[in-house]
């Protein structure tokens, strides 16, 4: 039989294992450099232009730490009660106690927006993500141009690359623009998130190995591993229902990712790759100063000055009619 230091060693190869071989927290394995404006022509534009079904988000830098994450889990100390860290669960009920939390928000959004309640959570999420930027949604959109313009943002000059994501969808399953089948999705969601103190869990997994006898692990890194060999990866979900006038401008859609363990701001991603062709193109910061004018050439109204005012963007377009 193992001895309890056995036992909980072996768990670490197991953990070490699934991290080599699932664990790609900045997409960096499906990654691909864009240096010139032909191959952006011929990997980005031209497969935009095509009848592909593909969604887009862009990042204004090129930074390991900026994860594809939802803003709800970029600080995930604050889904704590306290100080102590260890697991939360996060379901529909947990978000919408937390939107009851901040403040009047909830009774606002019901007076002015549509009635906020547990069954009909999407509305909700996506207003919480645009204006209070708090929910289980990443931004994505159906048009190129959008997310090179977030990513650009009308700079001048660029001292750092930036980030498109690319997805292309694989089974309709995974996608709806139906409220109904959204709410349900939200209704869904799971997401365990653990917390830990970095340091702390190195000294111990370090103290495992360089001891004769197994130290004191704390219950809550206990409970993690356990969840980690227990918990499937991410399942990812796509929504095109949108939620206000200039949503529908920026053709803006939805990502959803549940039934995963988040730990710290990581998670696995390889059911991510399976559900969806994904592509994160670095795009060199040489470059963007041309790809800002070919969104000026191609599609003025999409220049990032005009994203958040929908009447600019139209009188844009009939100028340039």
């Amino acid at each position: 039989m193992f001895s309890a230091r056995e036992h909980f060693i072996k768990r670490i190869e197991t953990f070490n294992s699934r991290l080599s071989s699932e664990f790609d927290f900045d997409f960096s394995a499906v990654s691909k450099r864009i240096d010139t404006i032909e191959d952006f022509n011929k990997y980005i534009l031209d497969d935009f232009l095509s009848s592909k079904q593909l969604f887009y988000r862009g990042e204004r830098i090129n930074d390991p730490n900026r994860h594809l994450i939802p803003t709800m889990f970029r600080r995930p100390k604050s889904l704590f009660d306290n100080s102590d860290m260890g697991i939360v669960h996060v379901d529909a009920q947990f978000l919408f106690n937390y939107y009851l939390g901040m403040g009047s928000f909830v009774d606002v959004f019901s007076n002015t927006m549509g009635k906020a309640d547990i069954e009909n959570m999407y509305e909700l999420c996506a207003f919480a993500q645009h204006y209070c930027d708090f929910s289980p949604l990443i931004d994505f959109t159906k048009s190129l141009y959008p997310s090179l313009s977030f990513a650009l943002k009308d700079r001048a000059e660029f001292k750092d690359d930036i980030i498109l994501y690319v997805l292309e969808l694989k089974n309709f399953n995974d996608y709806t623009n139906d409220i109904n089948v959204a709410n349900k999705w939200i209704r869904d969601f799971s997401v365990y998130v653990s917390s830990f103190d970095e340091a702390d869990v190195k000294r111990a997994v370090r103290d495992v190995f360089s001891n004769k006898h197994l130290p004191s692990i704390p219950d809550d890194f206990r409970n993690h591993l356990e969840h980690l060999s227990s918990r499937p990866v991410p399942k990812a979900k796509l929504i095109d229902v949108p939620t206000n006038t200039r949503m529908k401008f920026q053709q803006g859609v939805f990502l959803m990712l549940t039934d995963f363990q988040l730990f710290n701001i990581t998670y696995f991603t390889k059911n991510i790759r399976e559900q969806f062709s994904i592509t994160k193109y670095i795009i060199s910061k040489d470059i963007c100063s041309n790809i800002k004018d070919i969104i000026e050439m191609d599609a003025p109204w999409y220049a990032y000055r005009y994203l958040m005012d929908v009447e600019a963007a139209f009188k844009t377009a009939i100028e340039n009619g």
